[in-house]
């Protein structure tokens, strides 16, 4: 009888190119889950505590630590090593008394180390707007979380600043002249700085953002670009920050 669905392992040099590991080590890393991101945006939890946090070094060890309920994503404790973790999520370890957050770089998704103020605040973009069952005003997030707020006047493209797991609105950054935009990926990723100019699509050609980064001057697709504050990022959105 032949086997039914797909692989649960992935080789380390089959690995999303995304992924800022070895190639180099065990054969084989852990595979990511279904869930809030997919495989090309994200790691597994697995792969950020041991090639990225270097808190273990065999997968016994992995196993162990998240089972037994020491890891925590987004405040939630989380029991597999294959659970995807992507942009901007939380992870905490209490007994070592470290928490990260990963944010964009030139080579991917890193690791930024966050003060105990922050443990808890998530900045989410929004990527869809929809009106629900008693008129109420439902917002999809980048990470598949739903937010119902009738007081938020916001777009797809803007981004919300969350209390994490509760999910209390805590702030706003809207993708609009005078905003602070994160570039997501290419050499800019992880550069924040002063958006300059909105200009909408047309049919032939997408959004556009015109912001000034250190590195210069730049006109970046809107989807690529995150609105993380007005005058300063609401959160640490850098590895250096």
């Amino acid at each position: 009888m032949g086997k039914k669905g797909g692989r649960n392992k992935l080789k380390r040099v089959a690995a999303p190119r995304s992924w800022d590991i070895s190639r180099k080590g065990p054969r084989f890393v852990f595979k990511p889950t279904p869930g809030p991101h997919p495989i090309a945006t994200s790691y597994p939890l697995g792969v950020v505590l041991r090639d990225l946090a270097s808190m273990a070094t065999l997968s016994k060890e992995l196993k162990y630590m998240v089972k037994t309920g020491k890891v925590k994503v987004d405040g939630v404790e989380r029991s597999t090593p294959s659970f995807p973790v992507g942009l901007f999520n939380l992870v905490s370890v209490p007994l070592e008394g470290v928490d990260y957050r990963l944010v964009p770089s030139p080579k991917g998704l890193v690791l930024a180390k966050v003060s105990s103020s922050e443990t808890a605040k998530k900045l989410c973009s929004i990527h869809s707007k929809t009106k629900v069952r008693g008129g109420h005003t439902q917002y999809g997030l980048h990470d598949g979380r739903s937010v119902l707020d009738d007081k938020l006047n916001l777009s797809p493209g803007d981004a919300i600043l969350l209390e994490v797991p509760s999910q209390k609105v805590l702030g706003q950054a809207r993708l609009e002249k005078g905003g602070i935009g994160l570039v997501l990926t290419g050499l800019r990723a992880g550069q924040t700085g002063k958006i300059v100019e909105v200009k909408n699509g047309t049919i032939s050609r997408e959004k556009m953002v015109r912001i000034s980064l250190p590195s210069g001057e730049a006109e970046i697709p809107s989807r690529l670009v995150f609105p993380v504050g007005t005058e300063e990022p609401l959160i640490t959105v850098g590895a250096a920050s």
